[in-house]
């Protein structure tokens, strides 16, 4: 498990988003990538099946982590 905050200032955990090694991964990638990431480069990046990748962005994006543009995925978040 991992935390991710939502600001810069993490001083309490409210501001923050505990993530699974894999949903992590997924977010690493995306957030480490120089522009927006594709579905498929996230598929071959992290050796996810695409159904979990699928419920992972959703779940990254809900949480505000991760917004989708033109079909690619850009980081939204501080690490």
């Amino acid at each position: 498990m991992a935390l991710v905050c939502l600001s810069d200032s993490c001083a309490d955990n409210a501001d923050c988003v505990q993530l699974t090694d894999r949903e992590f991964s997924v977010c690493k990638v995306i957030c480490d990538s120089a522009g927006p990431v594709s579905f498929g480069k996230l598929k071959e990046a992290t050796g996810l099946h695409q159904e979990i990748v699928s419920r992972i962005l959703h779940r990254l994006m809900i949480h505000g982590l991760v917004e989708k543009t033109d079909g690619k995925y850009n980081c939204e978040c501080s690490q």
